[in-house]
């Protein structure tokens, strides 16, 4: 980002953000209240006044491309799940991101404590999906042709 006298120059930033909180950081940079919405606004943390942002625990995904995907995020772990649409009890994959950016090393046999918090997280988050094939961790249409 780039704002001459209110962004310093080469300033970096560890805030774990998300693109749904641009509406709330759009709304602080019009001063006005946002939408309700998920999202934090980023302009404290832009602007080095990082005590008005607002922490989050974690961010909670899921995606139904590429055979529907889960993910977690929560400080320097990542915990993932693919191919959920074939098998919703796959395993999960858990990362150290501070020491494992290419998600190398799934250290999910290591950190059982950890995995059942994020299952925890995903019984917290998930809500159903309004379009059938975009649903996968709890499908209660008919499958198709029957």
């Amino acid at each position: 980002m780039r704002w001459p006298g209110k962004i310093a120059a080469g300033s970096t930033s560890q805030l774990l953000s998300v693109q749904y909180d641009l509406m709330a950081t759009f709304a602080d940079l019009a001063g006005i209240p946002a939408p309700e919405n998920d999202g934090i606004s980023l302009l404290p943390e832009m602007t080095g006044k990082p005590g008005r942002t607002a922490a989050r625990d974690y961010l909670y995904f899921e995606y139904p491309e590429k055979g529907g995907q889960l993910a977690i995020r929560m400080g320097k772990w990542k915990a993932v799940k693919t191919g959920l649409k074939q098998d919703v009890h796959r395993p999960r994959e858990l990362y150290d991101l501070e020491s494992d950016p290419a998600e190398q090393k799934d250290l999910s046999a290591q950190y059982p404590d950890l995995l059942a918090r994020f299952d925890a997280i995903v019984k917290k988050e998930h809500r159903p999906a309004h379009i059938r094939e975009w649903e996968f961790l709890d499908v209660k249409w008919p499958k198709e042709g029957k």
